[in-house]
């Protein structure tokens, strides 16, 4: 006799905050959680028109601010990692950060910087544009349920996307 699968509960707060962060911050395309590493990984997609030396310097300049807010936060240990992938005319722009130390304040910054550097070459959905007037709720919203997400570790890997105006979570 063959006995059942019994599928694991996906945890709420880490699809929810994978929802919350691809509304809040449409520049990122997509944002999976990695449960080996324990790490969040960012993803943002441009056109391949910005691979250059500018997004060289760029790279540079995206690591030392977030290190110039660690320093500022006292925030020690921090584990963040960045790739860049290219496939035919699209570049995929990855920035891995661990788990322990991400906050949402940090995730604007990158978010932010990507934008007012990259704004037109940023491939978003028709679909993603934030209402301004929820941004302060969102933010909470997504400081409680990083907070949450911290204590409860996410046990399996899940990925957040923009895809036809909608966000969609899948677990793998």
């Amino acid at each position: 006799m063959q006995g059942l699968k019994q599928e694991k509960a996906v945890n709420m707060d880490g699809v929810n905050l994978l929802v919350s962060i691809l509304l809040r911050y449409p520049e990122i395309g997509t944002i999976t959680f990695d449960p080996e590493t324990d790490s969040l990984k960012l993803t943002f997609t441009l056109d391949n028109m910005v691979l250059s030396d500018k997004f060289e310097k760029f790279k540079k300049l995206l690591i030392s601010s977030i290190s110039a807010y660690h320093y500022l936060e006292k925030i020690e240990n921090a584990k963040i990692r960045t790739e860049t992938e290219v496939h035919e005319n699209t570049l995929f722009f990855h920035v891995w950060r661990d788990m322990d130390t991400v906050s949402q304040d940090e995730i604007k910054l990158i978010s932010e910087l990507m934008d007012e550097h990259f704004g037109d070459a940023i491939i978003r959905d028709d679909a993603s544009d934030a209402e301004e007037d929820t941004d302060d709720i969102q933010e909470e919203l997504i400081d409680h349920m990083l907070g949450n997400v911290k204590l409860n570790h996410v046990s399996e890997r899940i990925i957040g996307l923009w895809e036809e105006g909608r966000v969609l979570v899948f677990n793998k």
